[in-house]
């Protein structure tokens, strides 16, 4: 064999052996119980090797392993010609007497499985579910463990219809799914969809679902359904925090299966893996964690304690424990790659399978993503594999969560910005005028050291300098005091009686309210202002809970649970994620420029809350109907990117500036990598200095601007460049190996080698760093500058505008845009138009709206029913309408009333299918038909089904509560039995002529 074969051999006995198999040659084979792994010459290939893998002393599985070069499906494919002939050869020794079911095939670095099983009865008999094509192989981190091959077999004899995991997912059951309470629909079908992809053998299948929207019940609901219908060996749950992980584990453990007296956990144990002592057994059937924990157990470091310090790096974005860019990961005894049957990745927009990937690719597991939100990354790594999706919208119509309004504060800082003067003139007590220099606090963001310094010249700043280079003290005062000014008067208005004028119910307790702020520093001063406006309250009416804060989980617990705490500041910690259902106010004093954060920070507040348990922390709240966001940055009002979150993806501990220019000051070439980030901090940098500053650098530098230096680093990095630097170095040494070009080999033009070339570019292009101490030190100058935030405690803010953005001027924006939106696709309005003359079915007419409808997606402009009906409410077209809960007729007539089929004054839905009746009753009675009391009060019953649905139907008789409540189909057809028309013939009729 050649050597490349040789060292792919030693490769595969290495893993062989880590993963507990003892290999031996035939000679060494004894009668010994233990797991072996017998390595022969290929039968016909010298250039290959088979192991034979047995286990309790039956044959069971091969591998094949061939060169380095070879390519691991070829090698799988040959694994699958030689199983019948190597069980013939063996037949005492063959498992069940058939075909070797467990088949590798590796090149020593790459490892594929194929399961026969999947695809076949024990007997060896083809499934009559298999997928075409027989069984599919699949990429593997390492070879299974002796256990789970004799798993595989104990579950095989148990089952051998279906003896595989995913010979099991094609035959889950059609059962109900809970009796005991009732799924939301939406929850149901993400059910079904991802247990159809199961089904089909979809590795990786991505579940969207609206915030609040009982995500995590769904996965508990799921999960019972794998362990116990496809007998799933261990599930993982993967959250963003710990808390997270508690909110998670709860819902695990509140679940009781139907049909069973005991707790989901109590069937299959349930480990949350938080702190440093948290171990696995071989029990736990549901393992919940962050990605850094398990990743600390995958490499053998110590778990972090709860509330520890540091354990920051263990959640969310954290990369504690890395030393590079991604983990490296190797086998672990403890974590082997067939641990876990199935991952589930919550809030999976994050970066979890950016920088973590690694970790979630070594296990052999199906992955299900859960989100609110998904971007495009998240569809990638889920291949595309939506397999059901629920939007805020339909969740707010399905009354799964509440809708919300958006209170606008607006001041005239948050506007125009502010100048601060470098004098002030005041008034002495003998009227003389004298000039005050300007002193002001700077604080450090990190450190929090408070600096006075004199302001040497008026310095103007923008709004978009606010909580960046400028905190105004004057603007946070203002806008907080306006939000109390104006909550009980304008957010939460007193509710009034229409008929008589008189409060009927007015709130005076601060609705549980969470401010999104810009900053730690911006989120202290925020709750300072609170608990100066709100006077007499102690701290625990305003906390901060942000990671900086002392024990952040105990705050959030705290201020979902007690009554005292109303308002809470926070930057990123409850923008995702944790459920705290009795919120009613979210203020946002920090913009967001991405549609998916946004959302996500939106969903706090979407939660619904049984009025009982809101009363427990709101004591004069009746009930969550509505969540207000006040905007006081138009957040809700610019345009959206569809882009990924706060996501800190890519290097584990990204280098300080200060630590990359004194490796320049030591004279220590730097990485490529380290080049890349020192040009991406200068860049960044730079983007927010001033002209003096940079005319400073510009002057270290010996004349050259920051831009051109950056350009020198980031040219220096270009993987194309690089490449063709390898290329022509290749082709130099080529060359000067013949005897007409001896004289061309030169230090300079024709290096020893491409890196060499590729060190030498970079060593230029970092010249000037490591050649010029003033360069280094006006550039950390300006970047410590940038640390300090100026507090301007003397500009006075004014000019409030405070208003509720869903009033006239929102709604008639909405009816604006929607009227140009008719007008760009008029073909197909008009193509809907003729649906409503020409009384097609209302599943066609569906079929329309949802065309048109459709062609409009998020982040842009969202219209959907509800907002749709809602601004014409609000704008006045929808007279006397009710502004939330609009379904389908109530769209129908808005649809109608733009394409001009009801004339030109509005008409509800409800008047439309009223006149239909009517006229049909007319046509009746000319007919000389004539209807019974009952069946008049029937037809009655008819008409609001069909008002409140838009059609009507055998099934809707027994379906509709007022129906049903008379006797629903079977008293209807009693009534109507013997008429001129059968009583189903009579619905078809009603259902068109009243309908769509």
């Amino acid at each position: 064999m050649n050597v490349a074969g040789t060292q792919a051999d030693d490769r595969a006995d290495r893993a062989l052996c880590e993963a507990g198999w003892r290999v031996c040659a035939p000679h060494e084979r004894d009668l010994r119980p233990d797991a072996k792994a017998v390595r022969i010459i290929h039968p016909h290939d010298p250039g290959l090797h088979v192991y034979l893998l047995y286990v309790d002393q039956d044959l069971s599985g091969l591998v094949v392993a061939g060169a380095d070069t070879a390519d691991p499906r070829d090698l799988i494919a040959e694994a699958d010609r030689l199983a019948a002939p190597l069980a013939e050869k063996h037949p005492k020794r063959a498992w069940q007497g058939r075909s070797l079911p467990f088949r590798y095939g590796t090149n020593g670095h790459v490892w594929r499985f194929r399961n026969a099983l999947d695809a076949e009865r024990l007997d060896g008999t083809p499934a009559p579910d298999a997928p075409e094509g027989g069984a599919r192989s699949r990429y593997v981190f390492a070879p299974a463990r002796p256990a789970a091959v004799a798993r595989w077999k104990r579950d095989a004899a148990r089952n051998p219809e279906a003896p595989t995991l995913r010979a099991r997912l094609r035959r889950l059951p059609t059962v109900l799914l809970d009796p005991q309470r009732q799924l939301y629909e939406a929850q149901r079908r993400s059910i079904e969809g991802l247990e159809n992809s199961l089904a089909a053998d979809q590795p990786r299948a991505l579940i969207q679902m609206a915030t609040g929207s009982g995500k995590t019940y769904t996965v508990v609901q799921a999960s019972h359904r794998l362990l116990e219908h496809a007998n799933a060996h261990r599930v993982l749950f993967l959250v963003d925090r710990n808390n997270l992980g508690d909110q998670a584990r709860d819902e695990y453990r509140d679940f009781v299966p139907a049909g069973s007296k005991k707790a989901l956990h109590e069937e299959f144990p349930l480990k949350h893996l938080s702190g440093g002592k948290s171990g696995l057994a071989d029990s736990d059937k549901i393992v919940i964690t962050t990605i850094q924990r398990l990743w600390c157990k995958l490499s053998g470091q110590p778990l972090p304690e709860p509330g520890s310090e540091g354990e920051e790096g263990f959640e969310a974005d954290g990369t504690a424990g890395l030393t590079a860019g991604r983990p490296e990961v190797l086998y672990s005894a403890e974590l082997p790659p067939d641990y876990f049957d199935f991952i589930v990745i919550d809030e999976c927009h994050r970066s979890i399978y950016g920088t973590w990937r690694p970790v979630l690719e070594y296990f052999d597991a199906h992955i299900v993503g859960l989100t609110a939100t998904p971007i495009g990354p998240t569809f990638a790594f889920f291949n595309e594999n939506l397999v059901s999706t629920y939007s805020f919208e339909e969740a707010v119509a399905d009354e799964v969560n509440v809708d919300y309004d958006v209170y606008k504060i607006s001041t005239r800082i948050s506007r125009e910005g502010s100048l601060i003067r470098a004098t002030t003139s005041t008034v002495a007590p003998d009227g003389a005028i004298e000039q005050l220099n300007t002193v002001l606090a700077h604080v450090d963001r990190v450190t929090r050291t408070q600096h006075w310094r004199q302001q040497e010249e008026d310095e103007a700043y923008a709004p978009s300098d606010l909580n960046t280079r400028v905190e105004s003290t004057g603007q946070i005062r203002t806008i907080i005091k306006t939000f109390k000014d104006n909550l009980f008067t304008e957010i939460f208005p007193p509710q009034v009686d229409l008929g008589t004028g008189e409060v009927v119910h007015e709130r005076k307790v601060v609705p549980k309210t969470l401010i999104f702020a810009a900053s730690d520093r911006h989120a202290d001063a925020i709750v300072d202002e609170v608990l100066r406006a709100w006077d007499g309250v102690g701290d625990g009416f305003c906390k901060k809970i942000t990671s900086a804060a002392s024990r952040p989980n105990k705050a959030i617990r705290d201020f979902r649970n007690k009554p005292e705490i109303r308002i809470a500041v926070t930057v990123d910690m409850i923008a995702t994620g944790t459920d705290i259902p009795a919120l009613e106010c979210l203020v946002f004093m920090r913009d967001i420029r991405t549609w998916s954060y946004f959302e996500q920070m939106k969903g706090r507040g979407a939660r619904i809350i049984k009025p009982e348990v809101l009363k427990q922390v709101t004591e004069d709240a009746l009930c969550k109907d509505r969540f207000v966001i006040v905007d006081t940055v138009g957040v809700t009002e610019h345009a959206m990117v569809d882009a990924r979150p706060l996501v800190r993806d890519g290097m584990a501990e990204t280098p300080s500036l200060e630590r990359l220019l004194k490796e320049c000051e030591d004279g220590r070439p730097l990485s490529a990598d380290d080049v890349a980030t020192l040009a991406g901090r200068l860049s960044r940098l730079g983007r927010r200095l001033d002209d003096e500053q940079l005319a400073r650098i510009e002057g270290s530098a010996g004349g050259r601007k920051l831009t051109e230096l950056v350009t020198g680093l980031v040219l220096a990095t270009d993987p194309d460049r690089l490449t063709g630097e390898r290329v022509r170095a290749a082709v130099g040494d080529a060359v000067s190996g013949l005897p007409q070009a001896d004289d061309l080999g030169n230090a300079e033009s024709d290096p020893e080698s491409a890196e060499d070339a590729i060190d030498a570019m970079l060593i230029e292009a970092m010249r000037p760093f490591m050649e010029r101490d003033a360069l280094r030190e006006a550039l950390l100058e300006a970047a410590r500058e940038r640390r300090w935030i100026k507090i301007d405690h003397l500009s006075r803010d004014g000019g409030v505008i405070a208003e509720g953005v869903t009033d006239v001027m929102r709604a008639e924006r909405t009816v604006t845009d929607w009227r140009k939106y008719m007008e760009d696709q008029r073909e197909r309005f008009t193509d809907l138009r003729i649906a409503f003359e020409e009384r097609w079915p209302l599943s066609e007419v569906r079929e329309r709206i949802d065309e048109v409808l459709g062609l409009v997606s998020p982040p842009q402009q969202r219209w959907t029913r509800q907002r749709l009906w809602k601004a014409y409410v609000d704008f006045g077209i929808a007279r006397n309408g009710r502004r939330r809960g609009a379904g389908l007729p109530e769209l129908l007539s808005v649809l109608r009333f733009e394409l001009g089929l009801d004339g030109d004054e509005f008409r509800p839905y409800r008047d439309t299918v009223e006149l239909r009746f009517q006229e049909w009753l007319a046509r009746q009675e000319t007919a000389g038909a004539t209807f019974t009391e009952d069946q008049q009060e029937w037809l009655r019953r008819i008409v609001g089904v069909v008002a409140t649905s838009a059609t009507v139907s055998l099934d809707a008789l027994d379906q509709h509560a007022v129906c049903r409540a008379e006797g629903g189909w079977s008293k209807f057809r009693e009534v109507f039995e013997g008429g001129p028309r059968t009583p189903d013939e009579l619905i078809d009729e009603l259902d068109r002529e009243l309908g769509a």
